[in-house]
């Protein structure tokens, strides 16, 4: 069988951060000896892109690109293969539903999470992306959180598979932990930088009185306003910024913090909280999403009222005067998500092609 992955954005040296799991499905797969080719918009290439650093040049730019990265696949070579694989449904779903269309050939999409911001706006885009994904032969997303979501408005079921972290990068080792409070992520208010500020602006003296150092690593979006906040309030003796980071640096940072803050407002999944856990990082999260799957209260973290610094500096408190006790269970804890290791996701998205090419 020939397999087509077809994405919007890869890593790139431009871009080395961008959705590093599809390319650990694309090397997995490779590995496992299946026939898998790649196309991906050329744009990341030539172009370093944050999200909502993006103008609307851009982002027309970008859907050109997007346009002519595909159209040799279009017009011609989606024909070779079995099966498309599409990460997302209008970009690159729109391109693979043409191709499919015009070489009768299947394919598959995967929902990771745009597809729940459509459902919001309710609009040209939602009704797009419907009609992308009623055309697939099968629907994958990440989450019984995006399940639910996507048989309530969508009117499908969906089959659960991981993006898959990579086990080989995040791994638990022992490791010293000079790092009280880390966060990494896009500098974007889904992201919920604002409220770990909140939540250390509202109680410093607990910072300062207990020498706690808050790292933050963030890149594009709204990083100046988050830094300006921390400046304007006093909090840069507590709180340092950094630039993103790759995934070896990140795995090595998650090992060498006590405790990680995850404070989305939604998360569809959450893959960088599932990292975090499997370096041996204690993880507070948002009560939200597909978050709660994971994230076991009291065990390997705690979860907070999503949009509260209060609650969310409430748990903070808490873990680093229980973190005598909670360090002794890093090691298992990391064990409790191995179910969304890229290992398992390659294995169900094998067994999920071959039967959706054994359909009639």
């Amino acid at each position: 069988m020939r397999i087509l992955i077809a994405t919007n954005s890869y890593p790139t040296k431009k871009n080395p951060t961008r959705q590093s799991f599809v390319k650990n499905l694309y090397e997995g797969l490779k590995n496992e000896d299946c026939r898998v080719d790649l196309v991906q918009n050329q744009y990341f290439n030539y172009f370093e892109s944050d999200l909502k650093s993006d103008t609307k040049i851009s982002s027309v730019v970008k859907v050109l690109f997007m346009a002519f990265s595909y159209l040799p696949f279009m017009i011609y070579k989606a024909r070779k293969y079995d099966l498309i694989y599409s990460q997302s449904a209008i970009l690159p779903g729109f391109f693979v539903m043409l191709s499919a269309k015009l070489h009768l050939t299947k394919y598959i999409s995967y929902v990771h999470g745009s597809e729940n911001n459509y459902i919001r706006n309710n609009g040209a885009l939602f009704k797009l992306a419907k009609i992308i994904l009623e055309n697939s032969e099968k629907v994958v997303t990440n989450s019984h959180y995006m399940k639910s979501r996507i048989k309530k408005h969508y009117n499908l079921n969906p089959r659960i598979i991981s993006p898959g972290y990579n086990s080989k990068v995040f791994k638990y080792r022992h490791s010293q932990k000079p790092i009280d409070l880390f966060f990494a992520g896009h500098a974007i208010k889904r992201k919920g930088i604002d409220i770990l500020l909140e939540a250390v602006k509202l109680d410093k003296n607990f910072y300062r009185e207990n020498n706690i150092n808050v790292q933050i690593h963030c890149s594009g979006g709204d990083k100046k306003e988050y830094v300006s906040f921390a400046e304007n309030n006093n909090l840069t003796e507590f709180i340092t910024f950094g630039d993103r980071l790759s995934e070896t640096e990140l795995a090595k940072c998650y090992r060498k913090s006590k405790i990680v803050v995850f404070p989305s407002r939604i998360e569809p999944l959450g893959l960088v909280g599932i990292e975090a856990i499997s370096c041996g990082a204690f993880l507070i999260a948002s009560n939200t999403g597909g978050i709660r799957e994971y994230v076991k209260h009291g065990v390997n973290g705690y979860l907070f009222e999503k949009n509260n610094p209060v609650d969310l500096q409430h748990y903070i408190r808490k873990a680093y005067e229980n973190y005598p006790s909670i360090m002794k269970n890093l090691a298992e804890n990391s064990k409790t998500v191995k179910e969304y290791s890229i290992d398992t996701s390659i294995k169900e998205t094998i067994h999920l092609i071959k039967e959706t090419l054994d359909d009639k």
